[in-house]
């Protein structure tokens, strides 16, 4: 059995080598900032609720990261322009950190000043995103790309259900058994590691050769059925506005501490890459309309129980079913998403000269 695993992880370690040194550092790249992804977001969401119990600070922190995206998607054109891509890359693997750091480290009790934590929040992570999937596309070829998307997903399901349980319960343990004084420096130490990972992760890009593309203007006009798709995916997202605050609320009104809340996201992690690739292998796409219909009325039904009163089962009922439904809803609509995120990447980085196999 031992024999057979040692085999086995040789076999992977091979085949990962055998990828260029660019995908390869790309990839543990990815793979950190994945690490430190349930640090800088659902907990320094908790940290926020914990400290202040005031849903409006949460709700104009991410209103500053959302109102932060599109602005950033249209400049990074001009960012490219004047900033070599991989510095651009690194600084906002970095600056994602930043934002985690100066909500625990600089605690403010003013609404201007969570707008603000939001809006570099959002600026990092526009940043990253535009530059993330270009240096996908660019460095990894056909004969990769299937492979390094794969492993990506794996390493990033992996790090979302181990990371939540291990943080939530290092808060609740470190202080009830006097490790540390206060979950005040509990956060403080994770907030930090996270911001170590994320420095690593941004120096292991620096590192690699990475050319900046050329860029032209080009217009583009785009088919009433690629808009329907853009404007489908645009919907989506709005919709899921309050899958980022309402279950970390919740989960620490309702149902307990840190603890409780990293399990059931590590939990809810577990279930739903399990959940959504068993639908990956039934769904077909000529079935899009009815079950996307169905779906969209599953999802909103999650919160109706909440509307008499918020318990234990309305809270798990509400985080069960939302996510599971929305995540099912993006896996329907990922082939029309995916046609039109092409489309968008061609719209601002044209004339792409062809990676080099």
């Amino acid at each position: 059995m031992i024999s057979a695993i040692i085999t086995r992880w040789n076999r992977e370690a091979a085949h990962f080598s055998s990828m260029p040194e660019t995908a390869r550092r790309l990839s543990v790249s990815y793979f950190l900032r994945s690490t430190a992804y349930p640090l800088i977001s659902l907990f320094t969401s908790a940290y926020i609720w914990q400290t202040s119990e005031n849903l409006t600070l949460l709700i104009l922190y991410y209103i500053g990261n959302f109102i932060a995206l599109p602005p950033v998607f249209i400049a990074n054109r001009w960012l490219l322009q004047h900033i070599a891509l991989k510095k651009l890359y690194a600084a906002s693997v970095v600056m994602t950190g930043m934002s985690s750091l100066m909500v625990v480290f600089y605690r403010s009790d003013t609404a201007g000043a969570y707008i603000m934590y939001g809006l570099l929040y959002g600026l990092a992570n526009g940043i990253y995103w535009a530059n993330r999937n270009f240096l996908t596309l660019r460095h990894t070829t056909s004969d990769t790309r299937s492979y390094f998307t794969g492993l990506q997903f794996t390493l990033s399901t992996i790090a979302s259900i181990v990371v939540p349980f291990i943080a939530g319960w290092v808060i609740v343990l470190t202080v009830t058994t006097g490790l540390l004084p206060s979950s005040q420096i509990a956060y403080e130490v994770l907030v930090g590691i996270a911001f170590i990972l994320l420095v690593i992760s941004g120096v292991i890009v620096r590192g690699i050769s990475i050319d900046t593309p050329s860029l032209k203007q080009t217009k583009n006009k785009f088919s009433p059925s690629w808009n329907k798709a853009r404007l489908l995916s645009v919907a989506l997202g709005c919709a899921d506005v309050p899958l980022y605050i309402l279950p970390t609320v919740l989960v620490l009104t309702a149902l307990g501490n840190e603890g409780v809340l990293g399990s059931l996201s590590s939990s809810m992690a577990a279930l739903t890459a399990v959940i959504t690739y068993a639908f990956g292998r039934k769904y077909r796409q000529n079935k899009f309309y009815p079950v996307f219909a169905g779906l969209l009325l599953l999802f909103i039904l999650s919160g109706l129980p909440l509307t008499g009163g918020v318990t234990p089962f309305t809270v798990l009922w509400y985080i069960i079913i939302a996510n599971l439904t929305d995540n099912l809803i993006w896996t329907a609509n990922e082939p029309k998403a995916t046609i039109s995120g092409t489309f968008a990447l061609i719209t601002l980085i044209p004339a792409l000269p062809s990676p080099k196999r």
